[in-house]
């Protein structure tokens, strides 16, 4: 059987209202998430570009941990939208600190890579997925009331599953 193997990408953005002492502030975040499930792996890149002015803050989980630990993404079969069971570890935690972010300073870039290949239920066979991020942002590093919610679009993609 010959093996289809698909790179998918989408892009999101986010342009939101950041008060401060300074006055109003824009955050104008660019990000970009995008699947690549060659050599029996699903690896799932996150980019994300800071074009503001201020310091914002990206959750932890999807800008620099190695392993998920609790369903990050909406993993769908395509065609029929059946939901993939997320079969990862999940840890049990207090409420996020700011701790839980990492910086992004203005005018800069940081890209991440997630292996997800056994944090979900794939299906034995070639088939074909789709998958989107929702999550948040801090639009001020140091405030954890700055958060914005940001989604990416979703991305289609093959995978074989043994």
């Amino acid at each position: 059987m010959r093996r289809r193997t698909m790179l998918g990408a989408a892009l999101w953005a986010v342009t939101a209202a950041a008060a401060g002492a300074d006055g109003e502030r824009r955050m104008n975040v660019h990000a970009s998430l995008s699947v690549d499930a060659r050599h029996d792996k699903v690896l799932v890149t996150f980019k994300f570009e800071n074009r503001g002015e201020r310091r914002i803050g990206l959750p932890r989980e999807v800008a620099a941990d190695t392993e998920l630990s609790r369903r990050l993404f909406d993993l769908r079969r395509h065609p029929g939208g059946a939901e993939l069971p997320y079969t990862g570890r999940m840890v049990k935690r207090a409420a996020l600190t700011l701790d839980d972010y990492v910086e992004l300073p203005p005018h800069s870039v940081r890209t991440h890579t997630i292996d997800i290949t056994r944090a979900y239920a794939f299906e034995p066979g070639t088939h074909t997925y789709v998958i989107r991020y929702q999550g948040e942002v801090l639009a001020d590093v140091r405030r954890l009331e700055s958060a914005v919610e940001l989604s990416t679009e979703p991305v289609t993609f093959s995978h074989t599953g043994r």
